[in-house]
């Protein structure tokens, strides 16, 4: 029988063997083969070997033509690439749109995310929403853009748009009670902040009395203004600035300017407590307070320092004294960012997680990620997803990418109008500003330069929640609404 015979059973052996290395072989090949893949690599028209990398390209709106380097790509927006390593042009089209362009690296084994590209119509249409007879005090919309408050002139009273309509419908009209507001002819609102139940809204009101101008903080519920309350009288003293604490309407960072004080309090604990001393400059946010300090420092210098609830202050860096301090901070990815600096230093600092290093015995330091460099920068603030933050003076901007690590800086030649204020960010990834009474937009690294409509720049842009639509005042306040997308678009 075969299965006696010794010189078939070591064949058998032998071939199983053979079969055996070469599974063993085919095994590593085809790991090495994925290996390779995952890093990118891959064999060209020529057969030599390169390594790609992998793009992924949306727009808004979708369906857009896709060029790299003047060739039409086999795909449309949205959808991804694979490109070899290299230097490339990348151009979107569609029609009835202005292009949108930049220049792009790809490195072997990389994954870029091009997810914010807007493309803007070539002819603009802007309609009139409603014509006010006076330029009113103010107007500002909800963090969720759904909610646009107007302040009419020579009252107490605010016209509320809902922007979720295409076409709004009529504002609904609230008005303020006299109980709330202290006795005096108002002449301002200022935005403090809207609270995240997008509800409530902190306005700082400016009136005159007996030849005095004066300022008390009030807080408008606008679903129910007789719920409005007046955080000024309630604290008992007139705060500077008043902060939400983790964005809820009923709790509170105080500042008192010319006492050098913080105070917490709660609408149900009304009664100020001290939380810091020696303040010259604050801001808040969720439950860090970041906040400049002259106590226990040399003459000439001044401490920018970290505060989470009731734990010690941290020191993130010390710095010149008189100047302006720009101070901003936010969560990233479930992580803090901080920026900070003095305007006499021509740069502003960027953090991340700052306190974590503070807090460790072996460390004690924070080593910044990177400085925003602009001469005599006179804003900093963080973008609506926070992964960017921008520091500004006019038209000279520096900004950093958290993400990815990488920083920007350039000039728009655009100057900003005198009543604009300063640029500021009109989401994630796109920054606007006010020059020439029109609103201007471009990318966060300054690409892709847009002029979209005529405004007033005492007012704010505002935007629905799918930037459909850009609300403005124009020079006849008018309140005026400018379609952002062609009408099959819409």
């Amino acid at each position: 029988m075969d299965f006696f015979d010794p010189k078939k059973q070591k064949r058998h052996a032998i071939r199983l063997g053979v079969g055996y290395a070469l599974i063993a072989i085919a095994l590593s090949l085809a790991t090495t083969i994925l290996l390779y893949q995952a890093y990118g690599f891959g064999i060209d028209r020529d057969g030599k070997v390169i390594q790609n990398g992998l793009v992924f390209l949306s727009s808004r709106p979708k369906g857009a033509a896709i060029y790299v380097n003047n060739n039409r790509y086999k795909a449309d927006t949205n959808t991804r690439m694979v490109l070899a390593a290299g230097q490339y042009t990348l151009r979107i089209e569609r029609d009835h749109y202005q292009k949108w362009q930049r220049a792009l690296t790809v490195e072997g084994g990389s994954v870029e995310r091009f997810d914010y590209p807007l493309l803007i119509p070539s002819k603009l249409s802007t309609t009139t929403v409603k014509s006010y007879g006076d330029a009113p005090l103010i107007s500002t919309e909800s963090d969720d853009r759904r909610w646009l408050l107007i302040g009419l002139t020579n009252s107490n009273n605010f016209d509320v748009y809902d922007l979720r309509p295409a076409k709004p419908d009529a504002p609904k009209t609230i008005s303020l009670s006299d109980d709330i507001l202290s006795a005096g002819s108002t002449t301002g609102w200022q935005l403090d902040a809207w609270a995240d139940d997008n509800r409530h809204v902190l306005l700082k009101r400016t009136y005159q009395k007996d030849s005095d101008t004066k300022n008390e903080y009030i807080l408008i519920d606008r679903q129910d203004p007789t719920q409005s309350k007046n955080l000024t009288q309630i604290l008992g003293f007139a705060p500077t600035d008043i902060e939400f604490r983790k964005g809820d309407f009923n709790d509170y960072y105080a500042y008192d300017q010319p006492n050098g004080t913080v105070f917490r309090a709660t609408l149900k604990k009304p009664t100020p407590q001290l939380y810091l001393e020696h303040v010259v400059a604050f801001t808040a946010d969720q439950n860090t307070v970041l906040y400049v300090t002259t106590a226990d420092v040399q003459s000439g210098k001044a401490d920018i320092r970290l505060r989470q609830d009731d734990d010690p202050a941290y020191t993130l860096r010390t710095v010149p004294t008189g100047g302006v301090y720009l101070l901003d901070l936010a969560l990233f990815n479930g992580t803090q960012y901080v920026a900070a600096g003095v305007q006499n230093e021509n740069k502003v600092f960027v953090y991340r997680d700052p306190i974590s290093s503070l807090k460790d015995k072996d460390v004690q330091v924070a080593i910044p990620l990177q400085s925003l460099k602009v001469m005599a920068p006179t804003y900093v603030v963080f973008s609506q997803n926070a992964r960017y933050v921008m520091a500004e003076n006019n038209d000279r901007f520096a900004v950093y990418d958290n993400e990815n690590d990488k920083s920007y800086a350039y000039q728009t030649k655009t100057p900003l109008d005198v009543s604009g204020g300063h640029a500021d960010w009109m989401d994630g990834y796109h920054l606007q500003m006010v020059s020439g009474s029109k609103v201007r937009i471009f990318d966060f690294d300054g690409a892709n330069k847009q002029t979209l409509a005529t405004t007033n720049a005492t007012y704010l842009p505002a935007y629905d929640a799918s930037y459909r639509f850009l609300y403005t005042f124009n020079g006849q306040n008018a309140l005026t609404s400018t379609a952002l997308l062609t009408p099959e678009d819409q």
